[in-house]
């Protein structure tokens, strides 16, 4: 098990997994650079109302991208049978 220290927001996060430590950074440093952006567009007063605003936004990206993929598995099931479609012929 990695054991790893992150900063987020200033203060430092000792974390524990099975995760590659680079991943575990890359992960870290997404997450603060959503808080810096978030902190500085809508100025929350408490900590715990930026996590929340920042959760949501990661929430509702993830959402969005699932939706693009769907699209795109779609897109490519349609393309597929078309070509097969051409090939009996």
């Amino acid at each position: 098990m990695n054991n790893i220290s992150v900063d987020i927001l200033g203060d430092t996060y000792s974390i524990a997994g099975d995760v590659d430590p680079d991943e575990i950074r890359k992960y870290a440093h997404f997450l603060d650079k959503k808080l810096v952006e978030l902190s500085e567009e809508y100025n929350p007063q408490k900590r715990y109302d930026l996590a929340i605003l920042c959760g949501l936004n990661i929430v509702e990206e993830m959402f969005r991208k699932q939706k693009e993929q769907e699209k795109l598995e779609s897109f490519v099931q349609r393309i597929s049978k078309l070509l097969n479609s051409l090939d009996e012929e």
